[in-house]
């Protein structure tokens, strides 16, 4: 058996420690992702012990799991469905009408209006899990993390 094992495993440990201690607390104690920084040090983290390829499967699903909470938190999510709805059709009305007008710059104007409205409903209406959950428990924040 080699001596470079439990050495490898404690070194996992503390990586894994790390990132869980970069989390932000809440006044029950659990920990939650809530900045952008916070996600890439539990991505990373994940990425270096699975690296490692440890026969420890405790650790290597400790690492899983920490790939899985970033993955899920990291994916895009639709906010006020209605009003992004809305707000896209009302973008393409502009954009169909004025290009059925018949008039070039006005076709163009209405291109460039619904274009942009298109892109502040993006904007403004998707964003990562993180960041939902993140606002939602705001007031329930006792210590921010890094």
């Amino acid at each position: 058996m080699s001596h470079a094992f439990p050495d490898q495993r404690t070194i996992a440990e503390g990586i894994h420690a790390e990132a869980i201690a970069a989390l932000s607390v809440t006044r029950d104690n659990a920990v939650e992702i809530t900045s952008s920084r916070q996600l890439k040090i539990i991505e990373e983290a994940s990425w270096r012990i699975l690296a490692m390829r440890l026969p420890d499967e405790q650790i290597n699903d400790a690492a899983r799991a920490l790939r899985e909470r970033a993955t899920a938190a990291a994916r895009w999510t639709w906010v006020d469905v209605p009003a992004a709805v809305a707000l896209t059709v009302l973008a393409l009305l502009v954009g169909i009408g004025t290009a059925a007008s018949g008039g070039i710059v006005l076709a163009v104007i209405g291109g460039l209006a619904s274009s942009g409205l298109l892109i502040f409903v993006i904007l403004r209406y998707r964003r990562e899990n993180w960041r939902i959950r993140a606002e939602r428990i705001a007031p329930m924040i006792s210590h921010p993390g890094v």
